[in-house]
């Protein structure tokens, strides 16, 4: 199975905690993304992999949100969007995608 998927940065302030990646996945065209987080220094990173832990499920313009976050929640940057293979393997509450 493919879908779209967008990385991006939310970024709240210079050195604050808050920042965080984001891992948006759209999986069927229709559904919220499923989301996953990575904040540095919480979550594990051994070489190039990045342990991400879920997050609520966002709604869909995130696929292509660039900007300031209503609220003052900060700001989203896109670090990287296209295509990914859905390549999960389920081993306990561990999910693995190859992007």
């Amino acid at each position: 199975m493919e879908g779209d998927f967008t990385l991006s940065y939310h970024f709240f302030a210079a050195r604050d905690s808050r920042n965080h990646l984001e891992l948006f996945l759209d999986t069927d065209g229709t559904a919220p993304l499923q989301t996953w987080r990575w904040h540095r220094g919480i979550h594990k990173r051994a070489g190039k992999i990045l342990q991400f832990h879920t997050a609520p499920e966002h709604r869909r313009v995130y696929l292509t949100f660039s900007g300031r976050v209503s609220g003052d929640r900060g700001r989203l940057r896109i670090v990287r969007c296209g295509r990914f293979n859905d390549c999960r393997r389920r081993q306990g509450n561990t999910v693995r995608v190859t992007l």
